[in-house]
Formats: structure tokens, C-alpha cells, sequence
């Protein structure tokens, strides 16, 4: 059965203001009717951006820098007085101090901005990239921007900006600098794609107390087309020079992708999707790939899920994965996707996100797999999409994959570490864009996420023919964030909670109706409580105990997630009284909404009866 959208809960249209009180029998006014969604989502894919997350209404972080600090120079900053910088910013940045800047970090407000988009064949009217967002604040700041068309890799590369009567157009070559003695490289990126939580306190046995005492953009080096990276709500972006080799690496990346597509006779056809269920280790010297389903040789067709991004007809990583469920739902495979919007951390996903993947069947390479991974609270999916040779060029080699998604790992019975590899990428291997040994591929900032692997949801990520998609399990739990205790990430969460404490809604007595003045307002004790004398209000009474008798008032059903509801909705809801009022009692305990009995007792999930 399609289930309804949840969309609702975090949407402006019924973020109207009660006009007056009344009685249980009052008929009038009449509510606004509510806007069905604008089109129909496949039967796996749950909730949809508000109206207000289909537009680009924020302050954008920007900034553009010549080089790095050398460790001498920054030895000398070190020892100097540090002055703010000439623009105010929202919040700082993971490299605020590294670079010398031509124009210093800075916020860019986007409201009622429409971009002119260089790829007006992909993006809506209206929205853009990030070579967009440089190209008007170039007009807004009073810089020049020269960008380079790239017909062979359909991509447009920012080869120099002039500021001031001074042309900036790359860094000399670092590395192997006879190689590309006389090369030109340009510009590259750094994005944050949302805040990330500073949260220090720890207790003496290491866990993080307290609330977060601040927030950073930690910018990620991305090796996807920076004409196509999209500019969404919060974002931050840093345009610095770059040496030719690392740009090379992005050239190769692109052709090697272009003539997979010219291959394929121009469609998308991916080599190998993979699902590790659980991660893959290192025992005695040797890698066991854990428990991983592989897809091969998958065809994609665009979904059109994000018009609001994208023209139609665009293909993005997520259509690759519904592809894929289209074409195995009939031998096993069964994944769900939600929406997220700004979740109860500020971070502002406003993507969809995998929160249940089973897979019952036998895979491409004749594999048996039996496994069922769900959302529970503590656990989720992280992915990443590119080339192989790629992988880990993240620096670190994933090590706080090993900290979050490892270690709370307690279905997996082994010690020590865990590593997340593609297939055929063994232990230590060498890989040709690594040119000094050392791992790094050229990656700036020392942090395990960049490269194949940014923090952007795959809806938002315009897909060529790469050679590998990964879905990967990982455990958040975590007391820092009010998670449920560590667990098993293939433990059902409906086997976590007591549902006997969920309301059976089903046999209420007088289900109130849309006649009624507050229909689809789920406080009722805005207007029915003690104080005003208004019903047969107790003093104990809480909103969802009132659909015991009198239904759920109009909610639409559950998404299929029944635990930490306020994870994501802590910050989008509305309407909800006192729900969320302390962002980390995402259990609800000292509201009127406990979760998940109130969330479960009116938004219904059939699958629980």
C-alpha cells in the first residue's frame, strides 16, 4: 500500500494562526484546504521538501584564497595578534586560519537570488551551482571570473579570477613539479554542506556531554563537477587554487566516465551497486569483504524526484538506486528512502535519505544473502559514488568511519578495526593519482570524508557513468545526541520499543471530523485545557491521549521510522505544542508529545498491527 507523505509536518501550509477557541461541536471556520503534493513518489520513498526547502532563502558562507599557509607562516601567525575578518560570518570554519585569502570568508545572502545557471540543460530555473554562485558574486563584489567550457567532459572549469588588477590562475606543481613544470591548473572547491557540531565536554570515561558550544563548515574536497554541485540552504563554499596534478586526477575521473557512457551507446549504466551490510575487516593480514550484496551492470532512468533542483530528465545518484529496486524488487530487494529536513543538530540535509534496506535473495555474483538493516535510532547508511581507484582518497583512510560506524557496531564480533573497502581494493595498495606515498591524493584538511564521499544525499548529485555506488551500514549511537544504547544495526527498531503503550485509534469513539475548527492542529491543548475550562479537559491530559476517543484528527500515516522522530523533526515541526522544546529529549519525555507513543498513536504505521 502507498503510504501518505509526511510532508506535512515540516510544510507552511498549515502554519496558520487559530483564529479563536471553541467548543468540540464548533463548525466553523473552515481550515484551508490541504495542497496534495505535486507529484506521485514511488511506493518506497517517504515525505518531500516544504515549500520553503524548494527555494534557496539563506546565507551562503564564500570565500575565495590564493594558497595555503606555508608551516613557517603560520608558525609566525602563531606568535601574532588575530583580528576578525573584514566580512561578519555565521559560523566559522574548519580552515579559517590555513589560508591566505583574496576574499576573506564571508556570507552571501540568498534571498529571492535566482541563478543564472552556466548548465541551464540540468539545473531549474532559478537554482545553480557552485561556478554559479561564484560568477554572481564576482558581479556582486566586483571581481572577474574566467571559466572554461569543456565540451569533451562536459564540465566548465574556473580557470583564473582577477581581483584588484591581480589574475590568480593556479599553483605551481608541489609534487612532481617536472612533470607539469608549464601546466595551468585553476581553481578547485572546498564545500560544507551543512554545520557541524563542536560539542567538547567529555566525562572521564570519554563521552560527550553537554550541548554543543559551537558550530563549523568542515569543507570537504569533492571530486564531482563543480558546475553541477548544486547550491542548497547553508551551505558554504571555498574556491582556492589548485596544483595541476590534482586537477588531473579530476580530468581522468571525468573521461574515464565519459567513455564508460560513450560505451554504453549514452545510457547510464552502472558496473556494480553495493550494499555492506556489515563492513568488511582485516583479519591476520587479510580483508573479508563482511556481508555485501552486489548488483551488476544496472541501467538508470531518472525518477524526477527534485524538480525543484533539477530539469527533468537529470539523472542523480539516487535514481541509480531506485533503478536498482525497481529491477530486483521481484527477487528480494526491498529499500526505503525518507526525507530529511534541517534535523535537531542544525545540520540542513534536505535530501533523502536511505532508512531500511533488506535484501532476501541471491546477487549477481551468486551470493546468498539474508540480511534486514533498518533505521532504528542508532543506526543508518552512508554512501559514496565515483571510481574505485578513488576510493579512499578521503585522507586517513576513513578513520572516524572506524570511531562512529565501527565502533557501535556490536553485531559485528571482532576486534580492533574495520574498514570499508570496493570491491578488488585491498589493504595498502597504491593507486596512480597517489604520487608521493602517502595516501593523501592531495586532499586538504586531514578529515575522512571528501572526494567520492561528500555530504551531499544522492537526489542532490548529478550522476555520470561511474564505476561503483556503495551503501554502507553504519551505527550513530551515541548518549551525545540522546540515541537509544548501542545495539545490533540488524535489530528491528519495532523490537526496541513497547508498543503496547502506542493508542489503538482504530475504535475511537467520536472521531473528530473536518468540520471541526481545529481539524489538523495536533495541540489540542492550545485551546482545551485546565485553565480555560474549555471540555472535558484533566489536568494530566496530553494531546495524543485525547485520540484515544477522538481520533488522530486528520494525521497522515508514519513513514515506517518509529524511533527519534525528533532527530529530524525536532526543527521543522510546527504546530506541535511543546514537542522538541529541549532539542535532546528526543524521546519526549518532558513534553506533551512522548515519543514514540504520541507519534506513533496518530501518524499509524499499518506494519505495526
Amino acid at each position: 500500500m502507498m503510504k501518505r507523505s509526511l510532508c506535512w509536518l515540516s510544510a507552511t501550509a498549515l502554519a496558520y494562526t487559530l483564529s479563536g477557541c471553541g467548543s468540540d461541536n464548533n463548525d466553523s471556520p473552515t481550515p484551508p484546504p490541504i495542497n496534495p503534493p505535486s507529484q506521485q513518489l514511488p511506493a518506497n520513498v517517504f515525505g518531500a521538501p516544504a515549500e520553503e526547502e524548494k527555494q534557496v532563502y539563506s546565507n551562503i558562507r564564500f570565500a575565495i584564497a590564493e594558497r595555503a599557509w606555508t608551516a613557517e607562516e603560520k608558525a609566525d601567525r602563531a606568535n601574532m595578534p588575530q583580528t576578525k575578518g573584514a566580512y561578519d560570518t555565521t559560523y566559522g570554519s574548519l580552515f579559517e586560519d590555513d589560508f591566505k585569502w583574496i576574499i576573506e570568508p564571508m556570507d552571501i545572502n540568498m534571498k529571492d537570488v535566482k541563478l543564472n545557471a552556466l548548465r541551464d540543460d540540468v539545473f531549474a530555473e532559478g537554482r545553480g551551482s557552485f561556478v554559479d554562485l561564484l560568477l554572481y558574486a564576482g558581479e556582486k563584489y566586483g571581481f572577474d571570473v574566467e571559466t572554461e567550457w569543456d565540451a569533451k567532459l562536459e564540465t566548465h572549469w574556473v580557470r583564473s579570477i582577477t581581483k584588484d588588477g591581480v589574475k590568480y590562475d593556479g599553483l605551481p606543481e608541489m609534487l612532481q613539479p617536472e612533470k607539469y613544470k608549464n601546466d595551468d591548473s585553476g581553481f578547485k572547491m572546498l564545500v560544507g554542506v551543512d554545520i557541524w557540531e563542536i560539542r567538547p565536554e567529555k566525562d572521564e570515561d570519554g563521552n560527550v556531554t553537554g550541548d554543543a558550544v559551537d558550530f563549523i563548515y568542515k569543507e570537504e574536497e569533492i571530486y564531482h563537477r563543480a558546475d553541477l554541485f548544486p547550491v542548497k540552504n547553508d551551505m558554504s563554499v571555498l574556491f582556492i587554487q589548485a596544483q595541476p596534478a590534482e586537477m588531473e586526477i579530476r580530468e581522468n575521473k571525468y573521461q574515464t566516465e565519459m567513455d564508460r557512457l560513450a560505451k554504453n551507446g549514452g545510457k547510464t549504466i552502472i558496473p556494480e551497486i553495493v550494499i555492506d551490510f556489515k563492513p568488511g575487516q582485516i583479519i591476520d593480514g587479510i580483508f573479508n569483504k563482511g556481508i555485501r550484496a552486489e548488483f551488476q551492470n544496472i541501467e538508470v532512468k531518472p525518477y524526477n524526484l527534485r524538480t525543484d533542483l533539477y530539469k527533468e530528465g537529470v539523472i542523480t545518484e539516487l535514481d541509480a538506486w531506485l533503478s536498482l529496486q525497481d529491477a530486483w524488487k521481484d527477487k528480494g530487494l526491498n529499500i526505503q528512502w525518507s526525507y530529511w529536513p534541517k534535523l535537531s543538530t542544525s545540520a540542513n540535509v534536505q535530501g533523502y535519505v536511505a532508512t531500511a534496506i533488506e535484501f532476501n535473495g541471491v546477487d549477481s555474483n551468486g551470493t546468498i544473502i539474508n540480511q534486514r538493516y533498518t533505521n532504528n535510532g542508532a543506526c543508518g547508511f552512508v554512501h559514496h559514488t565515483g571510481e574505485r581507484k578513488h576510493y579512499n582518497n578521503t585522507n586517513k583512510s576513513h578513520n572516524l568511519y572506524n570511531y562512529v560506524m565501527c565502533s557501535n557496531r556490536v553485531d559485528m564480533e571482532f576486534e580492533g578495526e574495520c574498514y570499508f573497502r570496493a570491491k578488488g581494493y585491498g589493504f595498502g595498495e597504491e593507486h596512480e593519482d597517489v604520487v608521493d606515498g602517502s595516501n593523501f591524493a592531495y586532499m586538504q584538511g586531514y578529515a575522512p570524508f571528501g572526494g567520492n564521499d561528500p555530504h551531499l544525499t544522492g537526489d542532490a548529485m548529478v550522476l555520470y557513468n561511474v564505476e561503483y555506488i556503495n551503501y554502507l551500514g553504519a551505527a550513530f549511537g551515541s548518549p551525545s545526541y540522546g540515541t537509544p544504547a548501542k545495539s545490533g544495526c540488524d535489530v528491528d527498531a519495532k523490537d526496541m520499543i513497547d508498543l503496547s503503550n502506542v493508542i489503538d485509534i482504530s475504535k475511537a469513539k467520536q472521531p473528530l471530523t473536518d468540520s471541526h475548527f481545529g481539524w489538523q492542529q495536533p495541540d489540542c491543548t492550545s485551546c482545551h485545557n485546565v485553565e480555560s475550562g474549555n471540555g472535558h479537559i484533566l489536568e494530566d491530559m496530553t494531546p495524543w491521549g485525547c485520540a484515544e476517543c477522538h481520533g488522530n484528527n486528520g494525521a497522515p500515516d508514519s513513514h515506517g521510522e518509529v524511533m527519534t522522530c525528533g532527530f529530524c523533526h525536532a526543527k521543522t515541526l510546527s504546530l506541535h505544542g511543546d514537542a522538541y522544546s529541549n532539542r535532546k529529549d528526543y524521546t519526549g519525555q518532558y513534553t506533551n508529545f512522548k515519543e514514540p507513543e504520541s507519534c506513533l498513536t496518530c501518524h499509524v504505521d499499518p506494519a505495526l498491527k
